[in-house]
């Protein structure tokens, strides 16, 4: 999984590829967690994603909880698959997703 970050007044966009899982759901764990430190809202785009696991849901659901306090946390630009798995988890529901 490779990570992107950049930055705009108090909003940072995240953009991740790749597969994200187990072994690199800690990376955007840190990431995020360094990100809410400096900004107000963060924006994660999905639109290279390839797979998401249960341990990269819990990051998101981390993000969100963690993002409520302040000016939000945006799940941007999921994919098909990645979405199917949002609706059946139900997070689509909890999470603010854009298109």
């Amino acid at each position: 999984m490779n990570i992107n970050t950049t930055k705009k007044d108090k909003t940072a966009i995240i953009s991740i590829d790749g597969r994200l899982d187990t072994l690199t759901a800690p990376e955007l764990e840190a990431e995020i967690k360094m990100q809410a430190d400096e900004c107000k809202k963060i924006i994660l785009d999905l639109s290279k994603l390839e797979y998401i696991s249960s341990a990269g849901l819990r990051v998101l659901v981390m993000a969100h909880k963690l993002m409520s306090e302040r000016d939000g946390f945006i799940v941007r630009s999921a994919n098909k698959n990645v979405m199917e798995i949002l609706n059946i988890t139900n997070l689509s529901s909890v999470l603010n997703i854009e298109n």
